[in-house]
C-alpha cells in the first residue's frame, strides 16, 4: 500500500516538471517566433499573397551625385518697396489690406497734418517776395551798369534776391515731395492733406498703419512685393562652389506644401565667402507661372556627376532604428520564401529608386522583396527563424 502511494506522488511530481518545462519550451518558441532581430524571415505563400508582397531584381540605373543646398524664395530689390512719407502726419484715409493688389500710382493713404498748411503759406510769401526782389535786382542791376550805385548795394540787392529765389526752388521741390501742385497753391489752393502713391505695382505684403495712426518721418507705413519675377536666394558652402556655375540647372522643392520638383537655373553666383563660409547663389525658376510666395523655404540639389549603380525602388528600403535594410530573397522552397536582412548605405531617391550600396555579395540576377520591406520587418506577416 506504500509502495502505491509513493508511486503516485512520484507520477504528479514528474507530470508536473514535465508540464513546466513543456510551457518554458512553448514560451521560448513563442518568444523567437516574435523576435525581430534575426537575420533570415520565413514567410509562408499565403502570407506572400495576402500581404500583396512583390518580389524583383536590381537595375543598373544613372544616379546623379548631387550638391544639396537650402534657401528661399524672393524677389529682386526693383519689385519690393516699403512705403514711407517725408512728411509726418495722421493716416486720415486708407483702404487697404494685406493681400491687396495695387498699381503704379495708384492712392495708398492720406496724411493730415496743419504743418501742411504752413509750408504751402511759406511758398506764396517768398513767391511773392521773390517776384519783388527779382524787379528790384533787374533795377539795382542797371543802375550799377549806368555806375549810379555802389557796387555794395548793388550786391545786397543780388544777395536778397539770390536767396529768395533759393527759397523758392528749395520750398517748390517740398511741394512736389508732398504730392501737391504748386501752380494750385499760387493760385490759393491750399490742403491740409497730401496723398501717399503707389511706387510699383504689386501687392500689399506688410500693413503698419491703420485710420488715425500717426506716421513719423520715414516710418515704414506698409511694404509692397510685384511677384511676376520671383527667384531663388540659395546658399552654398564654400567646398561646393567649384561644382557651381552660371546657367546650371537646379532642381528645387518647397517641401512645406507638396512634393513637386521643380526646375531652375543659376543665374548670379555671389562675390563674397560670408561668415558661415557660404556664398549666395541666386537661381530663377523656369516656370514663373507657378504661385510661389516670397519667403518660402527652398530646398535645391545641383547635378555633380553621373555614374551607373544598381539600384532598386524606393519601396524596397526600410529604415529602421537609424540604419537601412533590404531583404534578399535567399531560398524558395515550396511555399515557403526565405529573406535575409541586409544592411544598406542610406541614400537619396532619385526617380522612385535608390541606389543599392552595400558590403554584401549581390548581382543583377540577385532578387529581393521590392514592396513590402517595412511591413515584413516590423509587422507580423511572417514567422521568424534562425
Amino acid at each position: 500500500m506504500k509502495n502505491l502511494k509513493f508511486l503516485y506522488i512520484l507520477f504528479i511530481i514528474i507530470a508536473g516538471c514535465t508540464s513546466s518545462e513543456s510551457n518554458q519550451n512553448s514560451d521560448e518558441k513563442n518568444e523567437d517566433n516574435l523576435s525581430h532581430n534575426d537575420e533570415h524571415i520565413e514567410v509562408s505563400q499565403t502570407q506572400f499573397e495576402t500581404a500583396n508582397f512583390e518580389l524583383g531584381k536590381a537595375d543598373s540605373l544613372s544616379f546623379s551625385n548631387k550638391v544639396s543646398v537650402r534657401g528661399s524664395i524672393d524677389v529682386p530689390p526693383k519689385n519690393k518697396a516699403s512705403v514711407s512719407t517725408f512728411f509726418e502726419g495722421y493716416v486720415s484715409e486708407t483702404s487697404l489690406l494685406i493681400g491687396d493688389m495695387v498699381d503704379k500710382g495708384d492712392v495708398l493713404a492720406e496724411l493730415s497734418n496743419p504743418d501742411y498748411i504752413t509750408i504751402q503759406q511759406d511758398y506764396i510769401e517768398n513767391n511773392a517776395r521773390l517776384e519783388f526782389l527779382e524787379s528790384e535786382f533787374q533795377r539795382k542791376k542797371n543802375l550799377y551798369d549806368d555806375q549810379v550805385i555802389s557796387q555794395k548795394v548793388f550786391q545786397e540787392t543780388r544777395s536778397l534776391y539770390k536767396a529768395a529765389q533759393a527759397k523758392d526752388n528749395a520750398l517748390k521741390k517740398k511741394i512736389q515731395l508732398m504730392n501737391l501742385s504748386s501752380k494750385r497753391i499760387l493760385d490759393g489752393h491750399f490742403s491740409e492733406k497730401i496723398k501717399i502713391y503707389s511706387p510699383i505695382s504689386g501687392k500689399i505684403s506688410k500693413m503698419f498703419i491703420s485710420q488715425g495712426t500717426y506716421v513719423a518721418k520715414s516710418e515704414p507705413m506698409m511694404e509692397i512685393i510685384d511677384t511676376d519675377h520671383v527667384h531663388l536666394e540659395l546658399k552654398v558652402f564654400e567646398k561646393d562652389l567649384n561644382f557651381i556655375k552660371s546657367d546650371q540647372a537646379v532642381e528645387f522643392q518647397i517641401p512645406e506644401i507638396s512634393d513637386s520638383i521643380y526646375e531652375g537655373y543659376v543665374r548670379l553666383i555671389g562675390a563674397e565667402i560670408e561668415s558661415d563660409r557660404s556664398i549666395k547663389v541666386h537661381a530663377h525658376p523656369k516656370d514663373e507661372s507657378e504661385r510661389f510666395k516670397v519667403g518660402m523655404f527652398v530646398k535645391a540639389s545641383f547635378n555633380k556627376k553621373t555614374k551607373k549603380q544598381l539600384a532598386l525602388p524606393e519601396s524596397a528600403f526600410a529604415d529602421l532604428d537609424g540604419h537601412t535594410y533590404v531583404l534578399k530573397l535567399k531560398q524558395q522552397d515550396g511555399d515557403h520564401y526565405v529573406f535575409e536582412k541586409i544592411e544598406v548605405e542610406k541614400t537619396e531617391q532619385q526617380n522612385s529608386f535608390k541606389p543599392l550600396i552595400t558590403s554584401a555579395e549581390i548581382d543583377m540576377n540577385t532578387v529581393f522583396l521590392t514592396k513590402g520591406t517595412f511591413d515584413l520587418l516590423t509587422g507580423d506577416s511572417a514567422g521568424h527563424s534562425h
